[in-house]
């Protein structure tokens, strides 16, 4: 019992420390959002850089009157549109680039939507996002009314495509990493661990059975670093470190008893090797004979096994 007391103090301060002990600063300065969305801007405005100097060498000359003037002021827009830096995001195709007509979130237009909302027409803008906000340009080939403005505008599918710009999502911080890792984790790992706990301490308290005893271990081995993740992020819910806490002491309190039980079952092993040690030494004794009238003298042996 004086093991498994140490072993769950242990795993109760571990628990403790990485709940409340904050990422150092530089650490959580490099995963801070600024910096990656400062990057994120500069790749968009490059985009946009290369886009308007292709668009400004096309030959206009099959382009009506009408249709040049209002090209030229959609490509100012657009101009206008890179300069300001502000752009939709990503929000959820992580490791995927990805375009949005529309930020789900702030309501950002991306910079088709944005050109075919300056020129009054919103109602096709939030058409297409309701239909699929993450649609590729050229699947709007079927959408007349969206077809017939590029028209009015001079502007071709094909060069409303290269306008289109597909969205990087934010990297996922490290310390979330490690707490989405350890809410996957940490359910089975109690299950595990609660079952081999209660084989341990009663059914398997002598050891007998070394695979539930190492199946005991390993599970509460995962279960304190199922604890261990969810406590690493320290932007969450009090709750949340209570669930890491207990995730972890039971890991702990599995430790404590499957290494009870192997000990115990070592022990056993150890005396029953003894004892048949002690059984298989033959020991003899030498006992004198005196001489008599019918014999003489002489040593008689007696052997115990």
């Amino acid at each position: 019992m004086r093991l498994t007391r140490l072993l769950v103090v242990a795993v109760v301060a571990l628990v403790v420390v990485v709940a409340r002990v904050p990422a150092p600063p530089s650490a959580r300065a490099t995963e801070a959002k600024p910096d990656w969305s400062a990057a994120e801007v500069l790749r968009i405005r490059a985009h946009f850089d290369s886009v308007l100097t292709e668009l400004a060498t096309r030959d206009l000359s099959t382009l009506g009157e009408t249709q040049r003037g209002q090209r030229a002021v959609l490509l100012q827009t657009l101009r206008a549109y890179r300069d300001r830096g502000v752009f939709p995001h990503n929000y959820d195709f992580p490791g995927q680039a990805v375009p949005y007509f529309v930020d789900r979130k702030t309501g950002t237009l991306c910079a088709v939507a944005h050109l075919v909302e300056s020129t009054g027409r919103r109602d096709i803008v939030d058409r297409v996002a309701r239909l699929d906000n993450n649609v590729l340009v050229p699947r709007l080939a079927g959408d007349s009314a969206f077809t017939s403005w590029l028209d009015a505008h001079g502007i071709t599918l094909a060069e409303a495509a290269r306008i289109q710009v597909p969205y990087n999502a934010q990297p996922m911080p490290l310390e979330d990493k490690r707490f989405v890792a350890g809410l996957v984790l940490a359910p089975l790992a109690i299950t595990a661990t609660a079952v081999t706990s209660v084989w341990n301490a009663w059914g398997n308290s002598d050891g007998h059975r070394r695979g539930v005893s190492v199946v005991g271990v390993t599970s509460g081995v995962l279960a304190v670093g199922a604890g261990a993740m969810l406590a690493s992020n320290t932007n969450l819910p009090k709750e949340v470190y209570g669930v890491a806490a207990i995730t972890a002491v039971t890991g702990g309190i599995g430790i404590a008893l499957s290494s009870r039980s192997i000990s115990r079952r070592r022990a056993i092993v150890a005396a029953e090797r003894e004892a048949t040690e002690k059984r298989s030494i033959a020991q003899a004794t030498l006992i004198p004979i005196l001489p008599s009238r019918d014999s003489g003298a002489g040593v008689g042996v007696s052997l115990k096994f």
